[in-house]
């Protein structure tokens, strides 16, 4: 049997919930090096998430499917997607693992280094999502 859909919807994204945690660098650390940074910030990512984002920012009536944890970054997602219009109708928190993470170095050239952890978007599933 199919998915129940938000029948509002016209652009549905099952994807990726991601909490970044940026940290701007003059360069990218050596292996067991530590260095300063200039500046650090939170943001929202997730190919999925983002993708559902800018649908919505776009005009487009949009749901996101995804698995976030219970927690202060999940919390922080759900009132995300209502502030910018998302139907949250098929989004799920879990206690059974934290919200998905990652730590992002970027030097002053624009160079990355990404460590994701990808946590609750793990445990979504076709089952738990018709809960």
């Amino acid at each position: 049997d199919a998915l129940p859909i938000c029948r509002e919807a016209t652009v549905a994204v099952v994807g990726s919930c991601m909490t970044d945690m940026v940290s701007l660098t003059s360069r990218l650390p050596k292996a067991g090096e530590t260095i300063h940074g200039h500046k650090f910030f939170i943001g929202f990512g997730g190919k999925g998430a983002n993708q559902c984002i800018q649908a919505a920012r776009l005009g487009a009536p949009t749901v996101m499917i995804c698995k976030v944890g219970k927690d202060s970054f999940g919390n922080d997602y759900l009132e995300n997607f209502k502030k910018n219009h998302v139907s949250t109708d098929f989004v799920r928190q879990t206690e059974d693992a934290a919200t998905g993470a990652a730590s992002i170095i970027v030097n002053s050239e624009g160079q990355n280094a990404i460590v994701i952890v990808a946590s609750a978007n793990l445990l979504l599933d076709s089952e738990r999502s018709e809960e």
